[in-house]
């Protein structure tokens, strides 16, 4: 065992790599299933800004269709940074690739209700994790997860637990971790996949239209349907009729 100065963020950060792991081993087989894959991945935005992704999910032109995310915090204060990470790198790399059709953030741990409201108003489905969940899982292997925040001797303990684990109780860990949201992810995955591109129109809920100007003005306009957008977008070229007929 390797020593480490913060045994308690050292844990942390296992435990965060095992949920990572898990979230591709758990939806695997649906997604080949169904002539897809799945891997972590390297996605470049328009502005050339590099994103590591936990799991995509890649049509058979390698196309990216789907964005699983998982993000494990202990305490509530330091959430916000990692929520405002998601949103920008999801939302960047919809606007690039507009083939993903669903962003989704697993939240292992302690997330605030705003965090959450955060990432949903940035169209990023979120499943939770609960942190009782982890501690119960843990505490399976004699690995004692919960402390006061100024306690040194228990992670120490716990971590040296964790080490001295063998690799085929790691991987029960790892799918016991993923086990009380598995479900759930499925469904949302396969939600995705089986969804018929041709009939998407049935399913519109809202539409939202991101206006640039040549000033470096930016407008976002939210309507309830897709005729209203196009009204709307016909009112602003109604005095240039060149742009109506391109519209046309």
């Amino acid at each position: 065992m390797k020593p480490v100065s913060n045994p308690a963020s050292a844990l942390g950060e296992a435990v965060g790599k095992l949920i990572e792991r898990s979230l591709i081993e758990s939806v695997q087989q649906e997604v080949l299933a169904r002539d897809f894959v799945i891997e972590s991945g390297r996605l470049k935005n328009g502005s050339e800004n590099t994103y590591q992704i936990d799991a995509v999910i890649f049509d058979q032109s390698n196309r990216p269709v789907i964005l699983i995310e998982s993000k494990y915090i202990r305490y509530k204060k330091h959430n916000r940074d990692k929520a405002s990470w998601l949103c920008v790198a999801h939302h960047n790399l919809r606007k690039t690739f507009p083939t993903i059709r669903r962003s989704i953030a697993v939240l292992a741990g302690n997330w605030s209700t705003p965090s959450k409201a955060l990432l949903d108003s940035f169209g990023v489905e979120v499943i939770e994790l609960p942190f009782g969940e982890i501690v119960r899982t843990l505490a399976g292997y004699d690995i004692c997860f919960e402390w006061e925040e100024k306690d040194r001797e228990t992670p120490q303990k716990s971590w040296e637990t964790y080490c001295n684990l063998d690799p085929r109780s790691l991987q029960q860990i790892a799918g016991q971790l993923i086990e009380p949201v598995r479900d759930q992810l499925v469904s949302s995955i396969v939600e995705t996949l089986d969804t018929d591109l041709s009939d998407i129109r049935q399913h519109v809920s809202e539409v939202e239209v991101l206006l640039k100007t040549n000033r470096g003005e930016m407008v976002l306009r939210s309507y309830e349907s897709v005729a209203a957008s196009l009204q709307d977008l016909m009112s602003l070229v109604q005095d240039k009729p060149h742009q109506t007929d391109e519209l046309s």
